[in-house]
């Protein structure tokens, strides 16, 4: 067992990537998988998309997301919360415009903000064996099973 990078590491890892992996669950049960573009900020992850997309359709229905990088042999895992946050663009502006210079707030296709708040990490492979709750107050590590 390789040992968990620090959870900093971990995080700063997922802002870095160029893109994730987005699972949501429609409103008949069936997953939804997609890759988009994501910056992290203020302890949540972001993501800016079209209202018609079925991720953000699938918000009404089931809030609960899975955002993973790309690596299938070095799994980075995050589960969250997905919220609509409309009234987000100013806050994340600066950092999706840094990241991909990309400016959001003059993007008229791509207006759907969702903050997705984190719930749990895992990380294995090359991450190390990792696995951290986030319960609104910080991160706390997780005690095996759980």
């Amino acid at each position: 067992m390789t040992a968990a990078k620090s959870l900093e590491s971990l995080l700063q890892t997922f802002a870095d990537a160029e893109a994730i992996w987005y699972s949501s669950v429609r409103s008949d049960g069936r997953p939804h998988l997609a890759p988009i573009w994501h910056v992290w900020h203020a302890n949540a992850a972001w993501v800016v998309t079209q209202s018609t997309t079925v991720r953000a359709r699938n918000l009404a229905g089931n809030p609960h997301v899975a955002l993973s990088l790309a690596d299938p042999m070095n799994p980075l895992i995050l589960e969250g919360r997905a919220t609509v946050a409309a009234d987000a663009t100013e806050l994340i502006r600066p950092v999706f415009k840094q990241k991909y210079n990309w400016d959001i707030a003059t993007d008229n296709d791509y207006q759907f903000i969702i903050r997705v708040t984190p719930t749990k990490l895992l990380a294995w492979g090359s991450h190390g064996d990792g696995r951290w709750r986030f319960d609104g107050d910080g991160w706390r590590p997780l005690g095996a099973g759980e």
